[in-house]
């Protein structure tokens, strides 16, 4: 503390000796007796060092006093002598409020953690979801409940011939609606908002600009608050119409076979499917051997003609793969790679379809071959069980027939 006092002191002092300097030696004769000013000087010194002594330097031991024994204390009730109570509570605030700002910092730095975590985790999900979306060629309408408003997406807009319309309203979606199928769609997507199912996923037809209908298949979801009243529905929409129309065509064509029956019946199914799937080659064998090891055409189809029939091995080739595994084998391209000797063929697609006698004995197949891939709407494979079991029984009573009459293959 001494050595405070001296460099607050000695600045003044300083100053009153170069004035008593200056007053004695170089002013003006007579004008200040040196005794009376010399005594001045003193008594001026000693005001100020008494001034800095009660103003500055007693305060401010006193304060450095009470907070080194209430540092020494930690502040938490110990007895420290009677510093000012002001004091006690500053001290006491200024560590409570460094110890909360230590945690705040701390609570910061974890929630900026998580926030980058969070983050990255939802850019990752919106580049997978933008990835899924475009693979699979969906368009995607978006209804938010609160305002009725709607949007479409531009490949949504380009899938229904709607690119340039002012489409804003889930209003402007029911008005594309097919009038067959129209409510019975808005009430199952009714049923979902409410919460009675928990997906929306439908096919329907929808208006397309040049006055026709296209088929989509529809699969949406509501997003709820925490309560689990919706506030948004998002809806993913896949054009089939080519497989509706495939879908149809077949029916039509099984149909149509119901009156035919005999070598007639095969032939007109392998020109049927031909037409519909666009394929080369088609035939329609019965299995030889017991195991079956070689299958027998009953009818071979192949650009637009018929040919004789011919038997051959089913080892390694995709119609032995029916045979074997008792299902239908379909394989829209590759082929070749699959099966290696069907290369002598040229073939790169095919769909084969098992058929069963009445006992459950697999006892021939019908298969469809093109040298390029096959198109990729075809409908669901079990609708080929339509023309499976039709074939299957009319094997089985032509192999029953021939059997009787004593032969030993169908013609």
């Amino acid at each position: 503390m001494v050595g405070l006092r001296a460099k607050l002191l000695f600045p003044l002092g300083v100053l009153v000796l170069a004035w008593g300097i200056y007053t004695i030696a170089i002013a003006p004769a007579g004008s200040v007796a040196p005794g009376v000013f010399l005594i001045f000087l003193v008594v001026l010194l000693g005001v100020m060092a008494t001034n800095v002594e009660l103003v500055v330097l007693r305060p401010l031991h006193g304060l450095l006093a009470a907070a080194h024994e209430l540092a020494q204390s930690r502040f938490l009730g110990a007895s420290v002598g009677t510093p000012p109570l002001t004091i006690r509570q500053l001290a006491v605030g200024l560590n409570q409020l460094r110890d909360r700002m230590q945690e705040y910092d701390a609570t910061l730095l974890e929630e900026q953690g998580r926030r980058k975590a969070l983050e990255q985790s939802v850019r990752e999900l919106e580049d997978r979801y933008a990835l899924t979306v475009e693979r699979a060629n969906d368009g995607i309408w978006e209804w938010d409940l609160k305002t009725d408003t709607a949007d479409f997406s531009v490949r949504w807009k380009a899938m229904v011939g709607h690119l340039h319309a002012p489409l804003a309203h889930i209003a402007d979606w029911r008005n594309l609606l097919h009038p067959e199928e129209g409510a019975s769609v808005v009430l199952r997507l009714d049923d979902h908002i409410q919460g009675r199912t928990p997906h929306f996923d439908e096919e329907y037809r929808l208006r397309h600009s040049d006055g026709y209908y296209r088929w989509v298949h529809s699969r949406g979801t509501a997003i709820r608050h925490a309560n689990g009243k919706p506030y948004r529905l998002i809806v993913m929409d896949n054009d089939i119409h080519g497989r509706k129309q495939i879908e149809h065509a077949l029916i039509e064509a099984a149909e149509a076979l119901s009156s035919v029956s005999g070598a007639d019946f095969y032939r007109a199914l392998m020109q049927s499917l031909s037409s519909i799937l666009g394929t080369r080659d088609n035939l329609v064998c019965y299995c030889v051997g017991d195991p079956p090891t070689r299958a027998q055409t009953l009818v071979y189809y192949s650009n637009g003609k018929f040919f004789d029939n011919f038997e051959y091995d089913l080892a390694g080739t995709s119609c032995g793969a029916v045979i074997e595994r008792k299902e239908i084998v379909y394989a829209p391209t590759g082929v070749c790679d699959i099966w290696p000797l069907e290369k002598e063929f040229d073939r790169d697609s095919y769909i084969g379809v098992p058929m069963f006698d009445s006992t459950g004995k697999i006892i021939g197949h019908f298969a469809c071959m093109d040298g390029k891939a096959m198109r990729q709407d075809l409908p669901h494979l079990a609708l080929f069980r339509i023309f499976s079991v039709r074939a299957a029984a009319e094997l089985e009573r032509m192999l029953l027939r021939q059997k009787l009459e004593g032969s030993q293959a169908p013609r």
